[in-house]
């Protein structure tokens, strides 16, 4: 049986942007709730480019906050870890960002290359690793946290092997003292567990927690935990850190979502969570202390992106990324 093919992929050279005629599309590389990626290709010029077309509801309820939340630190961000705006259109249907293109995304590329020890070793994770932490580290330090780093939003250019953060659709500018927040950010899976608990003053311990948990997802080459509801991903972390108490997370009882009939674990602890599930590279010691503090339950504990690219864990690291410019 023949299936139609959409009309838009046969005609995906055709497609017009408001960028200009000389971007000419080249394939689709994802659609959601907003809008629409694409490959393009610049006339006269070899070199791919993504543009991200947004959706423009201004008939309805103005720019989306979060296009304009995206543009604006692209266009303040510029470092080589934050991928890089080349151009910004608008009509009335769509506002376009033309961005630089790279061949994947962590998450593709940790299930293309996975199986390649050659490739995929702990030589890579440290240089991987490096420059997510040296990219984060930029945005925080600006008073900006991510408020979605998943695999799937950092992106790596094959050409060296340099990694781009993206998708800042639901990033925003903190300030001290810390000020109540929105509690629907985050990837479930890459969800911090005070926000489970209904906490919205967060700060950077949210952005830590999720690299903590794409740090393990390179090691094991699959999420770190993997629930399919917010109470079935806070029960997992139970069972593992045994159910939270006073102790290992100050306040607990106090937090919205706090149940008193939450059931009891003791918890296997991460250390044998993890060695039961290092089957593509073995979690050494060094790696685990590193893991270990940026997945404390406590935020206050988590270490920050400067103290983790000052830890022994980074003595050996080969780096791609050139930061002298």
């Amino acid at each position: 049986m023949k299936h139609k093919r959409n009309s838009e992929d046969e005609d995906i050279t055709k497609k017009q942007f408001a960028l200009g005629i000389q971007f000419q599309a080249v394939e689709r590389l994802g659609k959601g709730t907003y809008g629409t990626v694409y490959k393009a290709r610049k006339k006269g010029c070899d070199k791919f480019f993504a543009i991200k077309k947004i959706k423009n509801e201004l008939d309805n309820e103005g720019i989306p906050s979060t296009a304009l939340r995206e543009i604006a630190i692209l266009k303040k961000m510029k470092n080589p870890n934050v991928v890089n705006v080349e151009g910004i259109a608008f009509n009335k249907k769509h506002i376009e960002l033309c961005l630089e293109y790279c061949k994947y995304d962590l998450k593709k590329l940790i299930d293309s290359k996975k199986h390649d020890s050659s490739f995929y070793n702990v030589k890579f994770v440290k240089n991987m690793m490096y420059q997510l932490l040296k990219g984060v580290e930029h945005l925080h330090s600006h008073k900006i946290l991510h408020r979605d780093l998943k695999p799937q939003n950092i992106l790596v250019d094959d050409n060296g092997w340099i990694l781009k953060l993206a998708d800042f659709g639901l990033s925003r500018v903190y300030s001290i003292p810390i000020r109540p927040y929105t509690k629907e950010v985050l990837t479930l899976w890459y969800r911090a567990p005070e926000m489970m608990l209904g906490i919205n003053n967060y700060a950077i311990g949210l952005d830590i927690w999720s690299i903590g948990c794409i740090f393990v997802e390179l090691y094991l080459g699959k999420p770190f935990v993997m629930g399919d509801s917010e109470i079935d991903q806070l029960f997992k972390l139970f069972q593992i850190y045994g159910t939270f108490n006073e102790l290992t997370l100050p306040g607990y009882k106090n937090f919205p979502y706090f149940d008193q009939d939450f059931p009891f674990w003791k918890g296997i602890g991460l250390k044998n969570y993890l060695k039961q599930r290092s089957h593509i590279i073995p979690i050494d010691d060094t790696a685990f202390n590193l893991m270990e503090k940026m997945l404390a339950i406590d935020p206050c504990k988590r270490i920050t992106c400067k103290e983790a690219l000052n830890h022994p864990y980074f003595n050996d690291v080969v780096c791609t990324c050139n930061y002298s410019s």
